[in-house]
């Protein structure tokens, strides 16, 4: 891939990171139902709490209840995902993901790994297991996917209710060690009661579809079932190894047929920015990456990041704006779950400031997460061709400014 810099896109600084969202009328009528709703709820423990919990005698033992409250949220959590993971198996899907607060296991090129997830943006979880073959794809494969969270977090209250009505009057005699492990079975119950109750409720907020709105559109068909359809398909086949530049144009243009400003509708320009990058259409890409930057604020950190990231890449690689492509790279964060696009972007702006030496380095290991850590079971061709040919730049280029 040649990366030598000519100057064919507009150089433009990056925008401020967009605030957080402000206190609209919408909001703050959310923001009252769910007080209000979580006083209801509040009101109804309160009163059935005589025969539902059992009395704790002692500091210690309170305390151990305040402890496993919330071990009980990341069992239940990971419970839910589980389910989202299970139900993508029974469509023909193949393991990548599961994040629950800070534990990861995902599918890299070389093996299923288990490690620390360092994204607050992941802790509340995350789970993905999807078909590998574009043809297995199906809309009721992905409702049965999206049903499994909601579905297995409903199992776990019907199972931990029967445990519990089990279990009372062992653990009314057990002492502070029963009535501990009692409520924290009640905790459990209560807790994946309301993960189900959320979840499976057909609502959008802040432009994320519920998995009971997300299973409603795709069982009512239309162009919002046909856009994450053709989204996922286009997951599917950049997960199994077809580089962007191969995507079926007939899904790409189904992906972007809408253009409503929703996630989905971002993602599929996320998507297309890297289909034009690599068919070297770089004043395309620059097009969709500025739709993106308009409409950041409704896109989620890790993605807005990766956003930014690919901007910095982008100037530093094919136009003359060496200080702005700098400005591009500081603006974004980590990118602990991308770390090779990050480090893509870290190559590029420092081989354009002249710094050689450095630029190699990050670009061998931009090549070692691209191999190692990637959520994605197959190399990306498209990011490994691009960090060779910084490193190859950078060894081969002459002297450091």
């Amino acid at each position: 891939m040649d990366i030598t810099p000519p100057v064919d896109i507009a150089v433009r600084p990056p925008p401020s990171l967009p605030p957080k969202a402000g206190a609209s009328p919408k909001r703050l009528l959310g923001i009252v139902a769910m007080a209000a709703a979580g006083a209801c709820v509040g009101f109804v423990v309160a009163r059935s709490s005589a025969w539902v919990l059992l009395p704790v005698e002692g500091v210690m033992g309170k305390f151990a209840v305040l402890v496993l409250l919330p071990v009980m949220w990341l069992v239940v959590v990971g419970f839910h995902e589980l389910g989202h993971v299970v139900g993508g198996w029974l469509g023909g899907g193949r393991f990548l993901l599961w994040v629950v607060g800070p534990i990861k296991l995902q599918r890299t090129p070389s093996g299923v790994k288990l490690g620390w997830n360092r994204s607050v943006n992941l802790g509340g979880g995350m789970a993905a297991c999807v078909p590998l073959e574009a043809e297995k794809i199906t809309l009721r494969g992905m409702a049965v996917m999206v049903l499994g969270g909601p579905g297995f977090s409903l199992l776990l209250a019907l199972l931990g209710a029967w445990a519990m009505a089990l279990s009372f009057d062992a653990a009314a005699g057990g002492g502070v060690a029963g009535a501990v492990a009692f409520n924290a079975l009640a905790m459990m119950v209560a807790l994946t009661t309301l993960i189900f109750l959320v979840t499976a409720a057909p609502f959008t907020a802040g432009g994320f579809k519920s998995d009971g709105r997300r299973v409603w559109d795709l069982a009512r068909g239309g162009e919002r079932a046909e856009q994450e359809g053709a989204l996922m398909m286009l997951t599917t086949l950049s997960l199994s190894g077809v580089r962007p530049a191969d995507y079926d144009e007939k899904l790409m243009a189904t992906a972007l047929k809408l253009d409503d400003g929703s996630i989905f509708d971002l993602y599929a320009r996320l998507t297309a920015y890297y289909h034009a990058a690599d068919r070297g259409d770089w004043r395309g890409a620059q097009r969709l990456l500025d739709t993106l930057v308009a409409r950041e604020a409704a896109l989620v950190p890790l993605v807005r990041d990766v956003v930014r990231c690919e901007y910095a890449w982008l100037l530093a690689t094919r136009s003359a704006g060496v200080a702005e492509a700098r400005a591009w790279l500081e603006s974004a964060g980590r990118l602990d779950f991308d770390p090779a696009t990050r480090l893509k972007a870290e190559a590029a702006v420092l081989l354009a400031e002249g710094r050689r030496t450095e630029a190699a380095e990050k670009a061998r290991a931009g090549l070692e997460a691209v191999e190692k850590r990637t959520l994605a079971p197959t190399k990306n061709v498209f990011a490994e061709e691009s960090l060779r040919a910084l490193l190859d730049r950078s060894l081969n280029g002459g002297p450091e400014r």
